[in-house]
């Protein structure tokens, strides 16, 4: 299911390990048509697929001069270091700024100003793509956490979704006397989604001020309300709140089998999952996870997901840049929202046929972003080492460490990454 792809999709991009498509489409590719423009195989981005696809089949349709290939996959520092790099690339913020620096990623500014591709953009988004004075890609999508809970259940007992720890806990009393699980949870498949809880444990602590200066900034992560938070959260985890201590020895899809099953009262979940075609005898709601604070205000984080950018070594630019263009076309904007992964511009989804739950889902989000109540998730703005670091989080509530040895820690390699210029810039958010 998407929940698990997307999750290591996220996580991989930070650690240098997107993938993009690749052929014989580079300069050593004398023999390829100048007419061929290669592009990643839609096939392969499970729920994205279906909008590349429809982005591809509208250039074509009004481009029959121009054969779009698409290709199959490699890594991609090795790909864009041989140059069979293809013409268009997927590519994370992190990785695009690296590959740019190499000069393997063109600027986007003179196409920026000719098809208005920022024309209803959020700008928080545009600024993913924004390095040394330059736009070198375009934000294909956002992504969040958002507490995935039993609508029914709820309804039926009078219960109220906790804004805070305080009221988590005291739900969480309700839910053992009816014997559920409080909440859902597996990495048995997926070490990397404990970021998920890094992620809501400090945007709902710091605020996204503080989430802001923790990222790129003079927070540090040894502040005492980070430390205090994590504290709760093994507490937490050591009560058997999340799949009664063994979510390290489950994975993620049976994890969401418990909630499906109505063995969980809730989930912690990304909005890829929103278009999963989960079956289960109640209604699903959605809503800001409770906050790590006592008495606290819920926070949703939010990301850029990834993106798209030319290759600085592709003979077709233009035409891939007109491309790109139709990724703002109203159905390609249309399929990606269906798949719960809408696009980061200003759209109504009143008029799109998406699924009640994505509707409810989305419709969140953008109250809260209105309201100021929006943060960001780690995978996309945190420091490399740091982020590579938190897999390490199970030693926490696992007590092997404790979590100011811990914090202390990922403090050193914030350190570190600031040395190196690695933070990322969220000044212009």
């Amino acid at each position: 299911m998407r929940s698990i792809r997307n999750a290591r999709k996220g996580f991989l991009s930070v650690l240098l390990l997107i993938v993009l498509a690749i052929s014989g489409c580079s300069s050593k590719s004398s023999g390829e048509s100048k007419n061929v423009i290669t592009v990643p195989d839609a096939a392969i981005w499970g729920e994205e697929s279906s909008a590349l696809q429809t982005m591809y089949d509208l250039y074509q349709k009004d481009h029959p001069e121009y054969k779009i290939k698409q290709v199959t996959i490699k890594e991609v520092e090795t790909a864009l270091a041989a140059g069979e790099g293809s013409d268009l690339l997927l590519m994370d913020p992190f990785v695009a700024k690296e590959s740019f620096k190499q000069g393997y990623v063109e600027p986007l500014d003179k196409y920026y100003e000719k098809y208005q591709y920022d024309k209803e953009m959020f700008k928080w988004a545009k600024n993913a793509y924004a390095f040394e004075g330059k736009t070198i890609g375009i934000p294909w999508n956002y992504e969040g956490l958002v507490l995935v809970y039993n609508k029914t259940l709820f309804k039926e007992n009078n219960w109220e979704v906790p804004q805070n720890y305080n009221e988590l806990e005291s739900l969480i009393k309700e839910f053992k006397k009816k014997d559920l699980i409080p909440l859902a949870w597996g990495t048995a498949d997926c070490a990397d989604c404990d970021n998920w809880w890094i992620t809501s444990i400090v945007n709902s602590t710091l605020g996204p001020d503080g989430t802001k200066q923790l990222f790129s900034g003079d927070k540090k992560w040894t502040d005492p309300k980070i430390i205090e938070a994590v504290q709760r959260y093994s507490d937490f985890w050591n009560n058997g709140y999340l799949s009664d201590k063994k979510s390290h020895a489950i994975s993620q899809e049976d994890s969401m089998q418990l909630f499906a099953q109505g063995k969980a009262a809730m989930k912690l979940d990304g909005t890829w999952s929103l278009a999963s075609d989960l079956q289960t005898d109640f209604d699903i709601g959605f809503a800001p996870f409770p906050s790590w604070e006592p008495n606290g205000k819920p926070v949703i984080p939010l990301g850029v997901g990834g993106g798209l950018v030319i290759n600085a070594k592709s003979k077709h630019k233009d035409q891939v840049a007109e491309l790109l263009s139709y990724f703002f076309h109203e159905d390609v904007v249309e399929e990606m929202a269906k798949n719960g992964i809408p696009e980061p511009i200003n759209a109504d989804f009143s008029n799109m046929d998406l699924k009640p739950n994505v509707t409810e889902a989305l419709n969140l989000i953008s109250g809260a972003a209105a309201k100021g109540e929006t943060g960001y998730v780690s995978w996309s703005y945190g420091s490399p080492r740091v982020v590579n670091a938190i897999k390490e989080f199970p030693n926490v509530y696992l007590k092997k460490t404790t979590p100011e040895e811990w914090l202390e820690k990922l403090q050193e390699l914030k350190e570190k990454d600031i040395v190196e210029k690695t933070l990322f810039d969220l000044g212009n958010y």
